[in-house]
């Protein structure tokens, strides 16, 4: 993406796609702008509304997102996604406690053996602007 704004893109020129982190409120996730997908994260919380940056993909970085939300579709379910507006699409959590627990023991014993990586980081990629939101 060559566009780099560094200023406020209105919500009603996102549209939001899925949910990355969340405690409390939305804190990261997916959206489109100008019909590429990007990447959005919390840079600014105050107790009337939070300020989100924006950033940009590349192409690879686009089909590895999609790729990784399909997965975790697959195996946890789809309460992550959003309507096209940023309100919550409803989705249902297939993970129940016994698989949790497991999981949590497969990335422990990853990371003791050094074999686990993280999720790609895409906070380190430009910021083509932020957008205000009163209802993440």
């Amino acid at each position: 993406m060559n566009t780099v704004v560094t200023s406020e893109i209105k919500t009603g020129e996102l549209t939001f796609h899925w949910v990355t982190g969340y405690y409390d409120g939305v804190l990261s996730g997916f959206a489109s702008w100008q019909g590429r997908l990007c990447y959005f994260e919390i840079s600014e919380d105050t107790a009337t509304n939070r300020r989100f940056s924006i950033h940009s993909l590349s192409d690879e970085e686009v089909l590895n997102a999609i790729q990784e939300n399909e997965e975790f579709k697959a195996r946890h379910g789809n309460h992550n996604d959003l309507l096209p507006d940023g309100s919550s699409a409803g989705g249902k959590c297939i993970t129940t406690l016994k698989d949790a627990a497991a999981m949590g023991y497969e990335i422990a014993s990853a990371m003791a053996a050094d074999t686990w990586q993280p999720s790609d980081s895409y906070r380190l990629n430009p910021v083509i602007g932020w957008f205000t939101s009163t209802t993440f």
